[in-house]
C-alpha cells in the first residue's frame, strides 16, 4: 500500500506545481435579509441588485428574503475572497436599513406565512423555479427555507488529472478517469464530512420560534428570553430540523460510480411518491409542485456533497454529468460562520482545500451500503453530540474515539498542507491547519463551542447576538474599499441582468404546461 507521504512525493514535479496552483474555487453564501428589529424582511428582492434569475453574482435561494451571493470560479484564493467581500459591500449598499443575518438558523419568525417564496419573473424557467419552491413548501414546510449555509465549489484542472492519470498508469479516457477520481473524492467526503461539521458547525442554538410548537424528539434546553440549544450540538442546520431531511433517507443514492449516481438520482425523479401525490400537482389552476415524484428535480436532493458539471441552457444536471463528466464538487456542509462578516474565512477555505485533497488521496475506495450507514451515523452523532467528551465514532465496523480519529487525520492534514505550501510558497496552509488543530483536541475551540460559551456566559439570546453582529458587520463591510468588483461594475451587471431577463422572457414560445411537459420528457 502506498502511504500518503509516498503519494505526495510522486506529485512533487514542476508540472504538478503548475497544475496544483490552478485549483479553482467558488463560494455561494446564503444570508437572510432582516429588518433593523431583527425580523425577516417582507420586501421584494431590491431592484438595484438586478434580476434574481439572471444576475451572475446576486440571486435568491428558496425565499424572497434569502439572498445568495456568488463568486465566479477562480484559481486565486485571495481573489475569490476579495470578490466575496465586494459583492457583500454592493448588496449592503442597496439594502437601505436592512442587514444580512450572520447565522445559519434564522432570526425570529412569527409565522411560516412570513416566508415569501422567491419570485423570478414571468418566463417559463422563472415560473419553474418558483413552482419548485412552492413544492418544497408543501413537502417540507417553509421554515426549512429560512436556513442559510455556505457552498464551497472545488475543482482541480485538467492538467492535474492528466498528470495523475499518467502517474497511476490508468487506462480509458481522461474524462472517465477524472469522473472516477472525483467520485472517489465524493465518497470520502461522505465518509469524513463529520469532520467539517465538527470544526465548522456553528448552529448549536436557535430561536424557539423556528419549531412553531412542533415536536422534534430532541432534548433542547432554554437560555435567554426565547432561545434553545443542545449542550453538545454542532450544527442544528445539518440535523433533521433543516438541511438534511429524514423524508429522503430511503432514496439510497449510490456513489460507487458516476453512472450509479445518475441512475439512482433519475430513479428518484421519475418515481411517484404516495405522500406527495396527495398534495396534487395542478389544483384549481394553480401549481402546488412540479410533479408528485420523490424528487421534483435533482436540486431537491439534500446531500452534503454533489458531483457537478455546468449545465447548458435547458439541460438537466444529470444530463450534463452524463454528457461531459464531473467538472467540480460542491461541498454543502458548511454553516455560516457567525464570527466572520462574510460567513467564511480564508483560514476555513485553506482547511477545506486540505480536507478535499485528503478525500482524494485517501486509501478508502468503497462506500457500500453498510459504510454509508456508518458515515451517516457518524455525521448525525457529530451534529447533535459532537462536542461531548469521549465521544465514540465508527470506522470500518470498529469503534474509535473522536479525539483519536481527529489526531490521525490531522497528522495527514499536516503532510498535505506542507505539500501545498511547497507548491504555493509560504506557509498559509500549514498555519491554517495549526490554527484548526486546537479544536481537534478541545471541543471548546470549535465554532459551535466558542459561540455557545459566549452566549451562555453573557446570558445573551441567540437572536439578539445575531442582530448585534449583523449591524456591526454592515458597518465593517461598508467601510472596506472594493478591490475586485467595483460598485460601478456590479451596478452594470445588475442593469444588464434585466436586459437578459427580457431576452429570456421574450424567447418563450410555449405555455408553462407545455414547457414543463417538454422539460420532463427530454
Amino acid at each position: 500500500m502506498t502511504t500518503l507521504n509516498q503519494k505526495l512525493e510522486q506529485l512533487n514535479t514542476a508540472q504538478f506545481s503548475d497544475a496544483i496552483k490552478n485549483i479553482c474555487r467558488g463560494i455561494e453564501r446564503e444570508a437572510l435579509r432582516i429588518s433593523p428589529q431583527g425580523r425577516l424582511s417582507q420586501n421584494d428582492h431590491p431592484k438595484a441588485l438586478g434580476s434574481a434569475l439572471t444576475h451572475p453574482y446576486i440571486t435568491t435561494d428558496y425565499s424572497e428574503a434569502l439572498m445568495e451571493l456568488i463568486t465566479p470560479p477562480s484559481n486565486d484564493l485571495n481573489k475569490t475572497y476579495s470578490q466575496l467581500q465586494d459583492v457583500h459591500k454592493f448588496v449592503l449598499q442597496n439594502l437601505n436599513d436592512e442587514v444580512l443575518w450572520p447565522m445559519s438558523m434564522p432570526c425570529f419568525i412569527s409565522d411560516e406565512s412570513d416566508i415569501r417564496i422567491a419570485q423570478y419573473g414571468k418566463s417559463n424557467i422563472g415560473k419553474m423555479k418558483t413552482t419548485y419552491r412552492v413544492g418544497l413548501k408543501h413537502r417540507y414546510g417553509s421554515m426549512m427555507q429560512a436556513i442559510s449555509g455556505i457552498h464551497y465549489n472545488f475543482s482541480l484542472p485538467t492538467s492535474f488529472w492528466q498528470l495523475l492519470k499518467d502517474v497511476e498508469q490508468a487506462g480509458g479516457t481522461l474524462q472517465d478517469y477524472q469522473s472516477d477520481r472525483y467520485m472517489h473524492m465524493v465518497r470520502n467526503i461522505k465518509r469524513y464530512v463529520w469532520l467539517v461539521t465538527y470544526l465548522f458547525g456553528a448552529s448549536p442554538a436557535m430561536c424557539s420560534s423556528f419549531l412553531q410548537g412542533r415536536e422534534t424528539g430532541l432534548e433542547f434546553e432554554g437560555f435567554g428570553k426565547g432561545s434553545i440549544f443542545m449542550p453538545n450540538a454542532t450544527s442544528l442546520r445539518m440535523s433533521d430540523l433543516g438541511y438534511t431531511n429524514s423524508a429522503q433517507s430511503a432514496l439510497n443514492i449510490q456513489y460507487g460510480t458516476l453512472a450509479q449516481y445518475i441512475e439512482k438520482l433519475r430513479q428518484a425523479i421519475h418515481t411517484e411518491s404516495k405522500e406527495y401525490k396527495s398534495i396534487g400537482v395542478k389544483v384549481d389552476g394553480e401549481y402546488k409542485q412540479l410533479n408528485h415524484n420523490i424528487l421534483q428535480i435533482e436540486n431537491e436532493l439534500y446531500a452534503p456533497v454533489r458531483p457537478k458539471q455546468v449545465a447548458e441552457s435547458g439541460e438537466k444536471p444529470t444530463d450534463a454529468l452524463e454528457n461531459r463528466g464531473v467538472m467540480y464538487v460542491e461541498l454543502r456542509a458548511l454553516d455560516v460562520n457567525p464570527f466572520s462578516p462574510y460567513g467564511i474565512t480564508k483560514q476555513q477555505m485553506r482547511v477545506l482545500d486540505v480536507f478535499l485533497i485528503y478525500c482524494l488521496m485517501s486509501e478508502q475506495t468503497t462506500l457500500d451500503e453498510s459504510q454509508q450507514k456508518e458515515a451517516e451515523h457518524n455525521q448525525d452523532n457529530i451534529v447533535l453530540h459532537g462536542r461531548q467528551e469521549n465521544l465514540m465514532m465508527q470506522f470500518n465496523g470498529k469503534e474509535i474515539s473522536r479525539t483519536e480519529w481527529l489526531k490521525q487525520i490531522f497528522a495527514d492534514f499536516e503532510q498535505i498542507a506542507a505539500w501545498l505550501d511547497r507548491h504555493y510558497g509560504g506557509d498559509d496552509y500549514s498555519t491554517a491547519i495549526v490554527e484548526s488543530k486546537s479544536a481537534a483536541s478541545d471541543p471548546k475551540q470549535t465554532l459551535s463551542g466558542q459561540l455557545m460559551a459566549y452566549l451562555l456566559q453573557q446570558d445573551l439570546d441567540n437572536g439578539r447576538y445575531g442582530l448585534e453582529l449583523a449591524n456591526r458587520y454592515k458597518s465593517q463591510i461598508l467601510e472596506k474599499p472594493a478591490t475586485e468588483f467595483s460598485g460601478e461594475y456590479l451596478s452594470r451587471k445588475s442593469k444588464f441582468s434585466f436586459v437578459e431577463l427580457g431576452r429570456v422572457e421574450s424567447a418563450d414560445s410555449q405555455s408553462f404546461d407545455d414547457f414543463l411537459k417538454d422539460y420532463f420528457n427530454k
